[in-house]
């Protein structure tokens, strides 16, 4: 009896060994000759050198961890020092150890080359280039977005002619220093992927078009200030209007050709789509037009084309709803509390109490939203 609670015991733990190091690929560290292969795979044709010796970072309670780490570097350029690291995965619903190779390489080489090019190779400065982050360009107006997209064609176009870079990292144009908090139909950034130097079609990228980025810019600003009807500095109201009515005339019906607004009625009467185009609403949370929201401006037009007589304009008014309450709404009535500002409105006097919760305390109001309802007459009824 005592021989077959050994031998089960003995399966067991062979069992529990089989399943720990066959659930990965890899279930203990990489040798060098692993390394050296791996390298050549990721490098083709490329020489580099990998030192013979790892080392084992170091763990937060002090001891060495079982991770290694080769020093590498291409054999014409050995200044310029980047890692292969054979490092361990653990977990899973079942016991798992898998070791896996990564390198340093793109990123290693971003940081040398950036700095170099800083350091005198050409003019920068109108980016933050951080070496552990992306270009990133912040604007408010279109005033320097020409120059910053030459600037930038002009860094990809050097950086990519250097040996052994690799692909550079995407750019990112960011709307900074506005009044109001972008919302998103006016996104705040747009991540912009980086050219190909030899494409065979180089206008795939704004870097090689500054007309491109231009573009985008453009875009970015006419978006934020037609959503908030806002004036603004680069653009008309004419041309505001006509960007909005534009890109915004099928906002209100979720995607598909309707000739009314999708379960939104008046006085039992449905809805035409002309009556909300050119009003941008901001879906939240990837939800359907009944979360969806509107700027306090975009609202002041919405009654303004219901014939409700709202008093005053996009950034002030006050209108008397259907529910006989008086509303007032501003771009000035924010409330800041433990740094955090929110914006809110009025009715009867009072700031509406809910403010503070909907969409981090903007100032939009939700569009199948009680009091949304309760001032338009509008009714979003879904089936």
């Amino acid at each position: 009896m005592r021989k077959h609670h050994v031998i089960l015991c003995l399966a067991c733990l062979l069992a529990g060994c089989l399943l720990l190091s066959g659930c990965g690929d890899h279930w203990r560290p990489h040798s060098r000759r692993e390394v050296l292969q791996f390298v050549q795979e990721k490098f083709p044709g490329e020489d580099v050198t990998v030192a013979k010796s790892f080392t084992n970072p170091t763990l937060e309670n002090g001891k060495p961890s079982p991770d290694r780490i080769w020093a590498c570097w291409f054999t014409d350029l050995p200044g310029v020092v980047f890692h292969v690291e054979s490092r361990r995965y653990t977990g899973g619903p079942v016991p798992m150890i898998d070791y896996s190779l990564y390198h340093d390489r793109d990123h290693v080489f971003w940081s040398y080359y950036l700095e170099q090019y800083q350091d005198g190779v050409g003019s920068f400065s109108l980016w933050n280039a951080a070496a552990y982050g992306n270009p990133e360009f912040s604007f408010s107006s279109m005033a320097d977005v020409s120059q910053a997209a030459e600037q930038l064609r002009a860094f990809y176009r050097w950086y990519q002619a250097q040996p052994h870079a690799g692909r550079p990292r995407s750019a990112t144009c960011r709307l900074d220093g506005l009044p109001l908090p972008p919302g998103a139909l006016a996104s705040d950034s747009f991540t912009l992927t980086t050219p190909d130097v030899l494409a065979d079609e180089p206008r795939m990228s704004f870097a090689y078009d500054a007309a491109e980025m231009e573009a985008l810019c453009t875009g970015m600003l006419q978006s934020y200030y037609a959503f908030y009807r806002l004036p603004c500095p680069d653009f008309s109201q004419e041309e505001l209007a006509a960007f909005a009515a534009e890109n915004w005339a099928a906002s209100w019906t979720e995607g598909q050709a309707r000739s009314t607004v999708p379960h939104l009625s008046q006085d039992g009467k449905a809805v035409p789509v002309e009556l909300v185009s050119g009003v941008g609403v901001e879906p939240y949370a990837g939800s359907g037009l009944e979360f969806s929201y509107l700027s306090y401006g975009g609202l002041f037009e919405l009654l303004t084309r219901l014939e409700l007589a709202p008093e005053g304009g996009p950034e002030w008014f006050s209108v008397t709803g259907a529910d006989g309450a008086l509303y007032e709404f501003s771009y000035s009535f924010t409330q800041t509390e433990a740094s955090r500002t929110w914006w809110y409105y009025t009715r009867d006097g009072e700031p509406a109490e809910y403010c503070r919760n909907i969409a981090g305390g903007m100032p939009i109001l939700r569009v199948g939203g009680e009091e949304f309802q309760a001032i338009t007459r509008l009714k979003f009824q879904k089936p």
